[in-house]
């Protein structure tokens, strides 16, 4: 594999002997351990754009988290304004299942001077090639990030995949933006494109209290709850001291939270986003359009986002198999062992891309809160919204759910 300068972020970067050492006392042996600074080692798999890999052991510098910075319409916006860039998400590699990297921006740019004495700029004949990625982080929760990296040096401690045994030690700095050289092609500049850890690292970084503010929590059962941004599904559960429920995430983000109250599902929603506007009608009429794996659908409410270019649904959904099914082939996915039909309800948000000039939509997301097994002959269970588990507000490192007393009262 050819080695060059600028590709700082591929195996084989050119260490100079000074600093292989300098990455070694970094890496590996317990240099910082005495500064009571934690380091997660992790093993993984490095992938290249060129097909070459390696493998290893890996980490930050101790004391320094990954910092990824969500992309305008790229799942990891806040509900902010279409155009701007997202929180930044800090994470280090304890809680990382795997993290790709693709191109976000690719374009080239020519250096210039400025001509002695004005103003005028004189460029060089060659233009040289920029390239942006961004990273999709998979966490072990099953959460996803997409987002762009702030520039981060990596460490790896090289191993033969076969004998186990240490070759070298590497220093990797994971670029926001890399350049080529005047004259080169995009296809030029290798880069980093997948890693892909081999241990199990840690399922939760956070957990954040949930706190009732009109509702029994004695009422609720099989409490639930998927992230605002990105739809997934988290852990909820009772606290060991205290018992009261709690919502583990890896980043601690807000969630929508759903629960069965008697027989009903329902969710927390906003009581206007359930209302038969023109735009929800608008809305439903293209969400009934979407072919799906669940047939039968019912839409329960909408929360528009980014001035209605994104918009979400809540959706009753069941899979009633149809009759020409195929059940004589052994095996077939809707069919059980005893040869019964295999239908499934769920209660699910899902996250659309709308045009706002034509009102069409594209689905691009999706999460389920509930996802049960019926009986073919069983009806549907109710699902609907449920008004004291709305709003949601993450506040004071507390999840608060419901009106306050003075709110109801008024």
């Amino acid at each position: 594999m050819k080695h060059t300068k600028r590709n700082i972020c591929r195996p084989g970067a050119c260490l100079k002997p000074l600093a292989v050492m300098a990455t070694m006392l970094v890496c590996f042996p317990g240099v910082l351990a005495g500064q009571g600074v934690v380091s997660h080692r992790r093993e993984a798999v490095l992938r290249f754009s060129d097909g070459s890999q390696i493998q290893g052991t890996i980490l930050l510098t101790p004391g320094v988290d990954f910092r990824l910075v969500g992309i305008p319409g790229r799942g990891g916006m806040t509900f902010g304004a279409e155009g701007k860039f997202g929180k930044v998400s800090p994470f280090n590699l304890n809680v990382v299942k795997e993290m790709s990297f693709s191109p976000y921006r690719e374009f080239y740019k020519k250096r210039f001077k400025f001509e002695r004495g004005s103003a005028t700029k004189i460029y060089e004949k060659l233009a040289f090639p920029v390239r942006e990625p961004q990273c999709t982080v998979v966490f072990n929760s099953g959460e996803t990030r997409t987002g762009i990296l702030h520039s981060t040096v990596l460490y790896l401690k090289e191993k033969d995949p076969d004998t186990g045994i240490t070759v070298r030690n590497r220093k990797f700095i994971l670029r926001s933006k890399q350049k080529g050289e005047p004259g080169d092609k995009l296809e030029d500049l290798v880069y980093l494109k997948q890693i892909r850890m081999l241990d199990e690292g840690d399922k939760i970084k956070d957990s954040v209290e949930i706190e009732f503010l009109s509702l029994d929590s004695k009422s609720v059962n099989e409490l639930k709850a998927i992230t605002q941004r990105t739809l997934t599904s988290v852990l909820v559960k009772a606290g060991k001291q205290d018992g009261k429920p709690k919502v583990f995430s890896t980043l601690g983000e807000n969630v929508f939270l759903a629960a069965k109250i008697g027989d009903r599902y329902v969710a927390g929603w906003p009581e206007e986003g359930t209302k038969r506007t023109e735009l929800f009608e608008a809305v439903e009429k293209e969400f009934l359009k979407t072919v799906d794996y669940y047939n039968e659908r019912k839409m329960l409410g909408i929360l528009p986002l980014n001035g209605g270019r994104r918009m979400l649904v809540l959706a009753k959904l069941r899979r009633q198999v149809p009759a020409h099914a195929y059940r004589n082939l052994p095996g077939w996915f809707e069919i059980d062992a005893e040869g019964n039909d295999m239908e499934f309800f769920r209660l699910s948000v899902w996250m659309y891309n709308r045009d706002l000039a034509t009102g069409d939509m594209v689905l691009i997301s999706r999460g389920s809160f509930y996802r049960q097994r019926l009986d073919a002959e069983a009806k549907t269970p109710e699902m609907g919204v449920c008004p004291e588990l709305w709003p949601i507000v993450k506040k004071d490192g507390k999840i608060f759910v419901g009106k306050e007393q003075k709110e109801i009262e008024q």
